[in-house]
Order: structure tokens, then sequence, then C-alpha cells
């Protein structure tokens, strides 16, 4: 693949493209999930048992459920859903007790409910169920989200959500966990009113430079260096209708900030742990990393305040450790000679 390749799509993509961002506002403005931040309570009724078992599966088959909720009027709703077992490490039956999941519901069952809008959503569940350290990782991965959407106006939305999965065989006992909804690429897309792109081999130079400074400084600060552009390893692609394409981060557990148990660097990038930050993103002069310096510094504000939203269940002392973990990183943008050394002088040329 070529830049050529990347941007220069067919007229009629464009044209097809234009057709339907006329169409998606009404459903964005119905999505009744994100308007709200607090934790939705809900239960999903499946065959858990076998939904647990066959992740390792090739062909992944969706498992009808119910789901229950109370509304915002105080109404008690119950509605046809589907789930299915989604990722790759965590969906691994060697790796996590309890898989990622696909939520799913026809239009008519959606309508006038907590999905409508969404046709299809993730839901990130403690790999762990039984086991602290795994919901605390649930939790600051979702602050992870949140303190990205102050940095990106491209992101995923999220939602947390205390959820019962009931084995409807009763052969499994009940899981209650917090978890989160996180939105699809496609909507994501919709919201921006731009095209979700699967295209891989991207270069640094196929992108909007300014988006790929800010992503690569986000996963600078977080400790994160298990992203690639080329690969669309944790990392989406979204063109606008004049062929710009933005990069957009995802999936943050194996980031120093989150610093989870199971997580480690690539052997081949030299660094011992993920809380050793290293910059995978492109060669910039001090010059020209100035502006998004300055925007960064602009949201430092903003960032403290997610990180003092009140989460049940969230340990103080987990809170604190990551939240110290990110503030190690104003030192490193006010301090030119280890800005030189640390990003401009340690970066990828070509991509990544």
């Amino acid at each position: 693949m070529t830049p050529t390749d990347l941007r220069a799509p067919s007229r009629s993509l464009l044209l097809a493209f234009a057709l339907a961002l006329a169409t998606v506002a009404p459903a964005a403005q119905g999505q009744a999930l994100f308007r709200d931040e607090k934790p939705v309570a809900i239960t999903l009724v499946t065959n858990l048992r076998d939904l647990m078992r066959e992740r390792d599966s090739t062909e992944l088959r969706w498992f009808g459920s119910e789901m229950t909720y109370t509304d915002e009027s105080g109404r008690a709703r119950a509605m046809p859903v589907e789930l299915r077992a989604r990722g790759h490490f965590r969906r691994q039956a060697r790796n996590c007790g309890f898989p990622p999941l696909y939520i799913r519901a026809g239009r008519a069952a959606r309508d006038s409910t907590i999905l409508q809008g969404n046709p299809r959503l993730k839901i990130v569940t403690p790999c762990r169920p039984n086991s602290d350290d795994y919901q605390q990782y649930i939790f600051l991965e979702y602050l992870m989200y949140r303190t990205y959407a102050v940095l990106s106006p491209v992101h995923h939305r999220t939602r947390l959500a205390n959820i019962t999965y009931k084995d409807s065989t009763d052969r499994v006992k009940p899981i209650t966990v917090t978890a989160f909804f996180l939105e699809i690429e496609e909507e994501v897309a919709d919201e921006a009113k731009m095209e979700y792109s699967e295209t891989t081999g991207a270069l640094f130079a196929d992108l909007v430079p300014e988006a790929l400074d800010r992503l690569s400084l986000w996963e600078f600060l977080i400790g994160n260096t298990d992203w690639s552009v080329a690969a669309l390893h944790n990392i989406e692609l979204f063109r606008n209708a004049a062929g710009d394409y933005t990069p957009v981060a995802y999936d943050f557990d194996w980031s120093g900030a989150v610093n989870a148990r199971y997580s480690f660097p690539n052997p081949t990038l030299g660094i011992r742990t993920v809380r050793d930050r290293l910059h995978r993103g492109p060669c910039r002069t001090a010059a020209e990393w100035a502006p998004t310096i300055a925007f960064y510094q602009s949201k430092k504000a903003a960032i403290d305040s997610v990180w003092a939203l009140p989460i049940e269940g969230l340990d103080p002392k987990r809170r604190a450790d990551s939240k110290a973990f990110l503030d190690s990183f104003w030192p490193i943008l006010g301090d030119a000679r280890r800005f030189q050394r640390m990003v401009v002088e340690t970066c990828q040329k070509q991509g990544n």
C-alpha cells in the first residue's frame, strides 16, 4: 500500500460517504446510553456456560439473551439481545476467566430503550471476575478512555455498568461485576461524521500530522507501547470527506498507567516494564512539537478533573498510583532537555 492508495478514494465512494453522513445524525441523537454518566445496572441472562466455553473457537457464535434494567422513570424493562465473545488476548481461556463481549439487538427491540441508536456495543468486563485486581483494571481503563476523550475529539464513548450475568440453565453461578460499555468503531465514525477505514500499512506521512502528534504523545503519556498504525493494532483510522486520515487510540489495559499484572513490553523495544516510557511516534523537531506540548499543557486541569471523578469501588490507592504515573509526564514536557532526549531523539522515522 502507498500513500496514494490511502488518499485517493473514488468519486463514487465519496458520494456514497456523503450520502451516508446525511443519515447518521438522527441515530447519534437517539443514543440514550451515553447521555448519562452514572453507572447503569443491568442483568443479562444467557447460556453463560457455553458462551464462556467456546471463546477459543475461530467461529464465534451469538448467544440469545435477555437484558433487564430499570429505566429513568423507574420502570422495569426487559428486552432480547445477543452476546458474543470478542477480542484477542483477553478472549483466550488461558489468559482470562471471562471474555470481553459484544452485545447487539435488533432495531425493534432496542427502540425506546437504553440501547437505542446502538445496534452493537462492546462490553469490557473484568478478565477474572473474582479478583479485585482485575476489577480495578476495569475502573482504571475506563478512566483512561475518559481522559483520552479530553484530548481527542474523535474517541470512543463509554458508560460504566453494574452487570449481573446469569446462566439460563443454572449450571453456572451468577457473576456480578462492574464493566463498561464501549461504542464500536462505526458509531465513532458516525459521531465524528467520518468513515471508518480498515486499511493497513499506513505510514505516519499518510495521517493528519496534528492528530498523529497528539495520539503519539498520548501513548507516551500513559506509558503504552502496545500500538501500531501500520498493523492497526489498538489503533483505528477514520477518513473525512477530503480523504484525510485521523488515527484514534483504544484498548489501554497494557499501559503503564493501568499497570495490569499481565502486561509487559515487547522485548525488542529495550524497556523492562510498561512503566518505562518509550516514544514510538513520528520524528519532529522541538519546534514542531511545541504546539502539541502547548495543547497538552492547556488540558492538564481537565485531565485532573477526570481523575477526581467519584467512582464507587475504585481503590483510592490504585487511583493515586495511576495518577502519580500520569503526573510524571508533565515535568518531561516542561524540561526541554528531557523532552529532547525522551521524545525528539527517540522516534520512528516512517511508521510503527
